[in-house]
């Protein structure tokens, strides 16, 4: 822990709707003495962006499924433009962005915390004087995946998906054939 080196300056900003100031960039500004700017403006307000919405469970699911195909078929996906961007942007056009995936099973999530088990616990005695358990009691795992489709329509609607993912990313002719051959098989 950096307490253990009082040289370094520490600033201890709790990430809370229960705060003052909620805004972590706001909240750190104030910590550290630093004016807001000048006139009327004031801070520049961010632009919203698609950049990091993810693209849920399905598009997840459809991704990974995409990638391995195209690799079992002997294609480079990295050479794809856009490679990122059609299936996400598909997924925020369904809704998929709006059903979140959650990898975490049981066992990594132990690990997981296990792993920070000590940090955390030193962690909450110095900051707040009581046990990180008792603030965050131990949960179960709430994994969130999809699977692929279960029923023959969903199966249907979600080849057809993938044909317009293909057709957008350009993946070549010569090796959809290929492609759908092995997905028919996974599906």
């Amino acid at each position: 822990m950096l307490s253990r080196f009082p040289s370094i300056a520490t600033l201890f900003l709790p990430l809370s709707k229960q705060v003052a100031i909620t805004d972590p960039f706001l909240a750190l500004v104030d910590a550290l003495g630093l004016d807001a700017p000048s006139g009327e403006q004031g801070w520049l307000a961010g632009r919203s962006s698609k950049q990091n919405i993810q693209p849920g469970a399905r598009g997840i699911w459809m991704s990974a499924l995409c990638r391995r195909l195209m690799v079992e078929t002997g294609f480079d996906p990295e050479v794809l433009k856009r490679k990122g961007k059609v299936i996400r942007d598909l997924a925020i056009e369904l809704g998929w962005d709006r059903e979140k995936f959650d990898g975490f099973d049981q066992p990594l999530h132990d690990r997981v915390s296990a792993f920070y088990a000590s940090s955390n616990e030193a962690f909450a005695q110095q900051h707040w004087g009581v046990s990180w358990d008792s603030l965050f009691p131990v949960r179960p795992a709430g994994q969130q995946v999809y699977s692929g489709p279960e029923a023959e329509v969903e199966r249907k609607e979600m080849r057809g998906l993938m044909v317009r993912v293909l057709r957008e990313l350009r993946f070549p002719w010569r090796l959809r054939r290929r492609f759908f051959s092995l997905y028919d098989a996974a599906v």
